[in-house]
């Protein structure tokens, strides 16, 4: 039996994609508005994924990579020459063009016009804007493309529905290595879902073909101001919400560098230096500590601004155990570049008064023997009620 044979393709217009369209972009816009509220649940969520963390997870989804995306453009390409010269579709080709390249175009203007912090303590400028995820609207768009082309096709069911499935496993893997690896937060997976899902929808309610007017034109002249306009004058940007830039009141904050409190720091201290994150204090193979003063027993969050020493851009996922009065409380695995980790401290770790926190790097960190440096603290923050 013959699984895929094909016939005439019907018009790529639909009488409900204008109105999914509406309720995609919709959504998305929502959830910009909303934007505040769902830092919380960032936060949160961010907490859980760390704790479901190992250095067996980091190493797959390192070793995997963008090997999802460059298969979704391999396979797009090969089915759009496939049928533009086996099946004479071109008309559907160009859509399939035009919907991905300016999907993509609006998607990086977007990213360039809204400033929003990635999880990172590197600042938007250098390490770009978190929404939306170039890479999951990527995805979107070009899985999106390959499953609309796949079910206008004349085929068994069960192909469609394979291929349909396997299309969003490529997609559900990328969204979820944006989050594990702390590229993106969860709202900006879900909102670059939105919003390709109804770029797709609006790209169907027009014909594949539109001719080039004095008004296409115009408008493309204009998106290309102002991305260039966004790209270089930064002050035009529009500020979102992040679980970084949101500032909250901390109870205690410990600064490291040359200003740091000496008082309260003992053990394996080591330089002091500078990046571009601010000042920061080296510390030394072993143990180190800080002594503070709680005034209660009761529920803390302790975010603290850490990166790994590492000799090259080798995998990196080095554990940094925490003890807390001498207690092990917790095991951090760090990896490459600079992330604000946060933790629940349980009361039943503290008491009121004085409390001694120890971070002890062992010999999971590459050797360094003129420095023995294996972690840079930026800073440590303590915020009451786990808020």
């Amino acid at each position: 039996m013959d699984f895929l044979t094909f016939e005439r393709p019907k018009p790529l217009t639909s009488n409900l994609s204008p109105y999914l369209a509406l309720f995609f972009f919709a959504l998305a816009l929502g959830e910009v508005v909303f934007l505040s509220a769902l830092v919380p649940l960032d936060a949160m969520f961010a907490r859980w994924v760390e704790t479901q963390r190992s250095c067996a997870l980091d190493r797959f989804n390192a070793g995997l990579s963008n090997r999802p995306v460059i298969t979704l453009v391999v396979l797009t390409i090969g089915a759009l020459i496939y049928l533009c010269y086996s099946r004479r579709q071109a008309h559907e080709v160009w859509w399939g063009v035009r919907a991905i390249g300016s999907g993509m175009f609006l998607s990086e203007l977007l990213k360039t016009g809204l400033d929003r912090a990635r999880p990172s303590m590197l600042s938007s400028f250098v390490g770009g804007n978190s929404f939306p995820s170039g890479h999951v609207v990527g995805a979107v768009l070009l899985a999106g493309t390959l499953g609309i082309l796949l079910a206008r096709q004349r085929c068994a069911a069960w192909v469609k529905i394979l291929g349909i499935v396997v299309l969003i496993s490529f997609v559900s893997v990328v969204a979820g290595q944006r989050v594990y690896l702390a590229r993106h937060w969860l709202s900006d997976v879900v909102g670059s879902v939105l919003l390709a899902s109804g770029w797709l929808c609006c790209t169907l309610s027009y014909p594949a073909v539109i001719a080039v007017s004095r008004r296409t034109l115009r408008v493309s002249a204009v998106l290309l101001v102002c991305y260039q306009g966004f790209y270089f004058l930064p002050t035009l940007r529009f500020v979102l919400p992040s679980v970084i830039s949101v500032k909250e009141e901390p109870f205690l904050n410990i600064s490291f560098g040359r200003l740091a409190p000496r008082a309260v720091l003992s053990g394996a201290w080591g330089d002091d230096t500078d990046e571009p994150t601010g000042p920061i204090t080296w510390m030394r193979r072993g143990e180190a500590s800080v002594a503070l003063e709680l005034p209660a027993n009761q529920l803390y969050l302790l975010k603290l601004a850490v990166r790994p020493f590492v000799h090259s851009k080798a995998f990196a996922c080095f554990p940094l155990e925490i003890l807390i009065n001498q207690q092990s409380v917790s095991r951090l695995l760090l990896s490459r570049g600079w992330r604000e980790y946060a933790l629940l401290l349980d009361p039943a770790w503290l008491m009121p008064g004085a409390n001694l926190i120890t971070f002890r790097a062992g010999d999971g960190f590459p050797d360094a023997p003129s420095e023995q440096r294996t972690v840079a603290f930026r800073h440590l923050r303590f915020f009451a009620d786990g808020q």
